[in-house]
């Protein structure tokens, strides 16, 4: 399992459950970052890991947030961890993919 991903499940007990959830994100935000910079070096094997990893949290994720609401800050910081996953699984896409030359 990914490191930051273990770290998570050892902390989240432990603190509240809005919180906990908020660190859960976090956590995918991180692994997302890790993927992208494992992308950008082309190491596919470790993309591949923590894709793989990252799986169980999103999961994990899906069925904590049906259960449980955050405050207006929570939110927020959830929704700018969203997107910077969303920007970072697209440059993760255009490293794989990259467009052809004549449409730079």
């Amino acid at each position: 399992m990914n490191p930051v991903l273990e770290r998570i499940s050892r902390e989240a007990p432990g603190r509240s459950e809005s919180e906990g959830l908020l660190e859960w994100y976090r956590a995918l935000g991180q692994a997302s970052g890790q993927m992208l910079e494992a992308a950008r070096s082309g190491d596919w094997d470790t993309v591949c890991r923590i894709e793989g990893a990252s799986t169980v949290l999103v999961a994990q994720l899906r069925s904590m947030r049906r259960s449980m609401a955050l405050g207006a800050a929570q939110e927020r910081e959830r929704l700018e961890i969203l997107r910077g996953i969303v920007l970072n699984d697209a440059e993760i896409r255009r490293i794989m993919a990259p467009l052809p030359a004549w449409l730079h």
